[in-house]
This record gives structure tokens, C-alpha cells and sequence, in this order.
């Protein structure tokens, strides 16, 4: 059955442009952080398409939105479909959105066409995937497959000091019942998250889709340097305990111990906060975010180890105390090989190119392994641009990845 040709395509272009102006501040981006007025309001659009798409909508105590296409078979397990619609600070249109109002035009596509499926068919929309504003990301997701209690909820802050669990009551969440949102693994067949690239590999093979059979995985963390703060001018160099010369050293070696691991391992660090931050004083406190990431695990902790060692030896050297909190250390993934086998056929049925390809960035679908099969579809990114105003992904690419995803997401429910 060709549910790809059915497709309303101008009605997944209006709904991506029409979200894409909901946190839009001109050349900087778009921001819709978690659990802020942008993000509700951008979730109360895409519940509306969810209810025009003739779904069960609701929503869990955690804000994650579902809309549900009963299949024939109540007992049969779910396949599930979707990604999130936050973003970083001056993101771009297409991270999340992609996947998941493609799952959405491919679940109204299969109702309005009365295609029969034995599955339900249930189109997800995840918050707080980005680290943005609470420093962890895939939060939503982390929740439905059970990896927060509720101490947890009160350690997570953001800038501004802000909880989890504060802006959870403050959306009308309850956090004490946390436990409830976790998704029954015996309910759920698989999951299955189409998403843009976030690398240049599609667009300089000239190939229109990925089909990702591994995704990297990070450890996240906020790394303390106490030291003692000073007068600029009359306090000598050799007396000094500058928090952030020993943050900037240990910056430096993360980048230069992820070189010597393989191409694949990366590590980052893309979060400071000095203290006092003025120019005539010497930094007595300053707070870092690293990021490690491979898609190997015991590659993984060797850097996280090595990164440990280093950061003990400078706040030796320069007479600096150190606080660590790990945010997530989690396991890098293969996707299912049957799904991956349907997503190629479906590619070849279409004719549309694809190649086998890695996620170097973590999605929901991440999380989901840890719980049910999991695929994901890959489209073009420009310039391999991503987290940035000039993020871009065509239309026409967009379009061939949501045909790509109606032709397995149909086949999974029958």
C-alpha cells in the first residue's frame, strides 16, 4: 500500500512554518526553552494538530504530549513515533520539529485514508530534549522510560536557580507522581524518531536519507573550581588561585585527550559562569559545563577518566578545590537491525538514496532504547549546521524523510 503518495504535503510545510514563528526573535533564532511561555504556547499548536488529526490527546505529569491512533487489536503493543519541539538559546526551525510533526501528518494520513493496522499508533512530542536550561537534555524522555525519581527533580537547576520540580508545579505538573509517567515497556512495540542530520555526511555524499544503526551517547557534568578571589593589580601572579586558569587548562586538555581517542569521541566545553566576572578581579569561583561523548562506552569512560585525573592535577597544582556533578552518563545505542531493514526497504520501494550512517548527536530515541526497538531516519542539514539560526533542511528533503517514515511506521502497525 503506497501511504507515502498520500501525504498531504502543503499541510506539513503550513504546520512547520506556522510553529517556526512561536519563539521567532528575527536573525537570532528561534528560543523556546523548557517549561517557559514559548514552549507552552508551541505544544498547545501542536496538540491542536494532533486533535485536527483526529488523535487522543493527553498529556502526562511530566508535560510530554501524546495523540493516540487506536489500531484493531486493543492488546496489541504501540508504535510510537515523534521527537520534541524545544530548543537552544537562538536555535533553528527544524531540530525536533522534523520528526515530530511528520509523525503527526503520517498518523492523520493513515486515519483520513481509513488504512487498516492491527497497532496503535501513537505520536510523541518530548520536552526539555535540549540542555538549555536545566543542563541535562532528553529529559522528557529520561522520564517516560523511568530514570528520575523524584529527589532527582529537586537537583536538576537552572541559571537562575530554578528546579525541575519547581517549573514542573509551575506548569501544573505534579512531581510526586513522577513515578507514574514511566511507559509500560510491554505496551510499546517500538519506537521510531525521524530527525534532521546535525552533520554535513548526507549532504556531501549527495545522499537524501540516513539510516542511523548507532547513536553516540554523552556524559554530561558541571565542574566547580573554587580558588580566591582578588585585586587585579595588587595581587602578585605566584600568590594567586585563579579559578579560571585552572578551568581553561583543563578545557584545553579535554579537547586534546578526545583528539588522541579516535575520530569518533568528542568532548566539549560549552558552559562558564565566572565569579565575580568583573575585569579587575581575579576569578575566585567559576562553574564549567563538559560534554563527552562516543559511540563506544568503554571509550567513553576512558576520557571521562582521564578528564577526572587531569582536573585533580591542576586543582593540585593551583591550590583550587573542585566540585562534580554528573548530570547524565549514559550508554551509546545500536538501533534495531529489523527496523533499520524496514527503513531501507522503504528507502528502496520509494527510490529514494540512503546510506547506513552514525548519530553523533543523542535524541529521545536514546532513551527509548532502554525500554523498546528503536530506528531513526536521518534528512540533510545544510552545511551541517544545527543549534543556530541558519540551521536549514529543504522542504523537498524534509518531505522525502516523512514519506520515508510513513512507509515504516504503516508496515510496524499492520
Amino acid at each position: 500500500m503506497d501511504i507515502a503518495k498520500w501525504l498531504n504535503r502543503d499541510r506539513l510545510r503550513r504546520r512547520l512554518e506556522e510553529l517556526a514563528t512561536i519563539g521567532a526573535q528575527g536573525v537570532n533564532g528561534i528560543t523556546r526553552l523548557p517549561f517557559t511561555k514559548e514552549e507552552r504556547e508551541a505544544m498547545t499548536l501542536v496538540k491542536s494538530y494532533m486533535e485536527e488529526a483526529g488523535l487522543k490527546v493527553h498529556y502526562d505529569d511530566f508535560g510530554n504530549l501524546y495523540g493516540v491512533l487506536e489500531g484493531s487489536d486493543p492488546e496489541a503493543p504501540k508504535v510510537m513515533s515523534g521527537s520534541h519541539i524545544d530548543t537552544v538559546v537562538s536555535g533553528g526551525a527544524y531540530d525536533g520539529t522534523v520528526g515530530t510533526l511528520s509523525a503527526i501528518e503520517v498518523l492523520q494520513t493513515i486515519k483520513e485514508n481509513n488504512l487498516p493496522h492491527k497497532h496503535s499508533l501513537e505520536a510523541c512530542v518530548f520536552v526539555s530534549e535540549e540542555s538549555a536550561r536545566f543542563g541535562g537534555g532528553t529529559l522528557g524522555s529520561k522520564a517516560f522510560v523511568g530514570d528520575f525519581t523524584r529527589d532527582d527533580l529537586d537537583k536538576l537547576k537552572d541559571p537562575s536557580g530554578v528546579t525541575l520540580s519547581q517549573a514542573l508545579l509551575e506548569w501544573g505538573y505534579n512531581p510526586d507522581n513522577i513515578e507514574y509517567v514511566k511507559g509500560d515497556p510491554s505496551k510499546i512495540k517500538c519506537f521510531v524518531e525521524l530527525h534532521i542530520e546535525q552533520s554535513v555526511i548526507l549532504e556531501a555524499n549527495n545522499i537524501p536519507i540516513g539510516v542511523v544503526d548507532q547513536i553516540a551517547a554523552p556524559t554530561n557534568m558541571r565542574l566547580t573550581l573554587n580558588g580566591r578571589a582578588g585585586h587585579a593589580g595588587a595581587t602578585p601572579m605566584e600568590l594567586r588561585k585563579d579559578a579560571f586558569l585552572g578551568a581553561a587548562e583543563i578545557a584545553l586538555e579535554i579537547e586534546r585527550l578526545a583528539n588522541t581517542m579516535g575520530k569518533e569521541t568528542v568532548g566539549t566545553v560549552g558552559e562558564i559562569y565566572v565569579d565575580p566576572n568583573a575585569i579587575n578581579v581575579i576569578p575566585g569561583k567559576v562553574t564549567i559545563g563538559i560534554d563527552i561523548r562516543d559511540v563506544t562506552a568503554a571509550r567513553k569512560e576512558k576520557l571521562f577518566n582521564e578528564v577526572l585525573k587531569y582536573i585533580d592535577e591542576v586543582a593540585k597544582k593551583r591550590g583550587l578545590t573542585t566540585e562534580l556533578d554528573i548530570i547524565a552518563n549514559q550508554v551509546p545505542e545500536k538501533t534495531d537491525k529489523k527496523i533499520v531493514d524496514i527503513i531501507s526497504s522503504a528507502c528502496r520501494k520509494l527510490d529514494i538514496p540512503y546510506m547506513n550512517i552514525t548519530s553523533g548527536a543523542y535524541h529521545d530515541a536514546l532513551n527509548m532504547a532502554r525500554i523498546t526497538d528503536i530506528g531513526m531516519i536521518f534528512v540533510p542539514s545544510k552545511g551541517g549546521i544545527s543549534h543556530a539560526p541558519d540551521e536549514f533542511t529543504s522542504f523537498d528533503d524534509i518531505y522525502r524523510g516523512a514519506q520515508v517514515l510513513s512507509e515504516v511506521l504503516y508496515e510496524l502497525a499492520k
